[in-house]
């Protein structure tokens, strides 16, 4: 793992350029979410800088590439995988999640804006790691899964060889970095290094771990529904 990468504090530049119009559309939809009760009555003077920034600030540590399968874990309301799918329409984009009701307001949102490169999954993780979409995608992102040797567990699985799982937090600890390096060495990956998210506001400068499949998962892995949280790997 490189230390004085993650230690550093001056985030990269975006390499793209956000499309404005897309970020209005964005901003009033995610208004209607606060209303729905899926972000938290604060946040809606913040949308922008912590929630749409935050999202596409991902794509200047791993751009999403025409044709790839991107997958967001425990996507809620469709952070990030919504606002990366509306300014990268060429990269398809799979949101899983086990509330039927927050996916729906995705479904919902997704058809209203037009954003047609966007596939919303009702399934626990556990589950879905052990079906026809495991190791199918070259990237993942779970923004509020959980400690990061339960996000290893439910992310890697679903990864082709090669692939990488972006996981955008505050400043990880060292300890639970150990763990999730220890918890990647049984699920065929490891932690790759933690960056700056270039635009994110969360513990002044927020992070993203990024961790790369290397080998196949054994398909032991993911554990049943509940094990991976209360059983985390790497202990």
């Amino acid at each position: 793992m490189k230390h004085p990468d993650w230690r550093r504090e001056t985030p990269r530049q975006l390499p793209f350029e956000p499309d404005p119009d897309a970020l209005q559309e964005l901003e009033a939809a995610y208004g209607d979410a606060v209303r729905h009760g899926f972000l938290g009555p604060r946040e809606e003077a913040r949308l922008r800088e912590r929630h749409l920034d935050d999202a596409l600030g991902l794509a200047a540590i791993r751009l999403p590439r025409a044709g790839e399968r991107w997958v967001d874990l425990g996507s809620g309301a469709g952070l990030p995988g919504l606002p990366l799918a509306r300014q990268f329409r060429a990269t398809f984009f799979t949101l899983v999640d086990a509330q039927r009701r927050r996916l729906d307001w995705v479904a919902a949102t997704a058809a209203k804006l037009h954003i047609d490169n966007v596939t919303v999954v009702h399934a626990r993780l556990e589950e879905y790691g052990h079906g026809s979409a495991r190791e199918t995608f070259d990237v993942a992102t779970a923004r509020a899964l959980g400690r990061l040797p339960v996000v290893a567990e439910l992310g890697l699985p679903l990864l082709r060889v090669g692939g990488a799982l972006l996981v955008p937090r505050g400043r990880p600890a060292a300890a639970e970095l150990e763990q999730a390096t220890a918890a990647c060495r049984q699920l065929g990956g490891r932690v790759e290094d933690v960056v700056p998210n270039p635009s994110s506001p969360i513990d002044r400068v927020g992070f993203v771990v990024i961790m790369a499949k290397i080998a196949a998962t054994s398909p032991r892995f993911p554990r049943r529904s509940g094990v991976p949280a209360r059983t985390p790997l790497g202990q």
